[in-house]
């Protein structure tokens, strides 16, 4: 498997699995927070594969 296919698996799961723990909520703000830092880096490593694939398709 490709490094960009990793990327953007790995990213798009810690994106889902952060949305889902985000809509359940929590008491702590602390938690809150942090699980939405978390589901931005998710965004931005699938990104991140989805620009390696383009880059490496436009070879």
């Amino acid at each position: 498997m490709s490094t960009d296919k990793v990327l953007m698996g790995a990213g798009t799961a810690l994106f889902v699995v952060m949305a889902v723990l985000l809509q359940v909520g929590t008491t702590s703000v602390g938690l809150f927070i942090t699980y939405g830092v978390l589901a931005m880096v998710g965004v931005c490593v699938a990104l991140a594969g989805k620009k390696l694939r383009d880059r490496s398709r436009s070879r």
